[in-house]
């Protein structure tokens, strides 16, 4: 009888197949990825073939010790692969948010963001700022000069691996200048995508099939994997930024609300406030603050 790790191997081994089976399939993978886009691609690939619609994972004890949520009972766990332990294989387990309640001592809320026209203004400055999207005013457009440019910027160090696992796959048929160029086509137009969805942008319309026809010559789990790390890699750093662009701004709003209430409760002369009006004990208080929502930040 085969073993769990044997099982879950399996399910990886056939999932890949058929994500990599037509651009649909391609495309309903990015879509379930790019919501837990914090994880390695082998755990987006195994997330999406046992709980495709999964917002946000994490082990149990996690959720216990950072969160203060406990996991109901009943629910199923996401089997993953493990960092080998001595050498040997074995699996770890992720719940989703869904499954989780908060415990007694009074659970967290699940910081999971969404783009709102609010967000979209710092967002595109960030993104300008990290990645040369320079000039852009509308955030579509915003992501797709980000999605070329971070590509551009970072694919020289998959392009290298990528060479050496072509062998018995459909990339045999064409030349180097052809698989990478197929290669830089297929991992722009993929992180784009993510990049997208994640947003709450639409898909229909901005993408079409033949932006992704090229994931049928990755029929290799090892030319599969070179494209699905590239992909989820550089779309974790541009999420990354966009996510802390919003818990930035959720503070500062929250920050500015606070003060608001705070003076017309206490409404003091204009002459009367200071440039430096909080106290060393009150700034260091807000560093903590905002360390919390960048560590903590969906």
């Amino acid at each position: 009888m085969a073993s769990k790790y044997e099982m879950i191997s399996e399910l990886y081994r056939r999932t890949g197949a058929g994500a990599s089976g037509s651009p649909e399939a391609w495309q309903a993978f990015l879509s379930s990825a790019c919501r837990n886009y914090k994880c390695r691609f082998d755990e987006q690939m195994l997330i999406y073939a046992q709980r495709p619609d999964a917002t946000a994972v994490l082990e149990i004890e996690k959720w216990n010790e950072k969160f203060h949520r406990y996991v109901r009972r009943g629910s199923k766990g996401i089997a993953v692969f493990a960092a080998a332990d001595n050498n040997k294989t074995r699996l770890k387990y992720y719940f989703d948010a869904s499954d989780t309640e908060p415990s007694y001592r009074g659970g967290m809320p699940v910081p999971i963001w969404q783009m709102s026209e609010r967000y979209e203004a710092s967002v595109i400055e960030r993104l300008s700022d990290r990645f040369g999207s320079a000039g852009r005013k509308a955030l579509d457009d915003a992501l797709t000069d980000t999605a070329k440019t971070a590509v551009e910027d970072n694919l020289p160090d998959y392009l290298g691996q990528l060479a050496d696992v072509v062998e018995g796959s459909y990339l045999e048929a064409f030349d180097e200048e052809n698989i990478g160029e197929k290669y830089r086509r297929l991992v722009t137009n993929s992180v784009n995508f993510m990049l997208f969805r994640r947003c709450g942008l639409p898909t229909d319309g901005t993408f079409e099939r033949e932006d992704f026809a090229d994931i049928v010559n990755f029929n290799t789990p090892e030319t599969l994997t070179s494209v699905g790390i590239a992909t989820s890699d550089i779309a974790e750093s541009v999420l990354r930024e966009i996510s802390l662009t919003i818990r930035d701004v959720q503070i500062a709003e929250k920050t500015e609300n606070n003060n608001a209430r705070t003076f017309a409760e206490n409404p003091q002369p204009v002459y009367a406030i200071s440039e430096s009006n909080h106290s060393p004990a009150e700034r260091s208080s807000q560093n903590e603050r905002n360390s919390f929502w960048r560590s903590t930040g969906e």
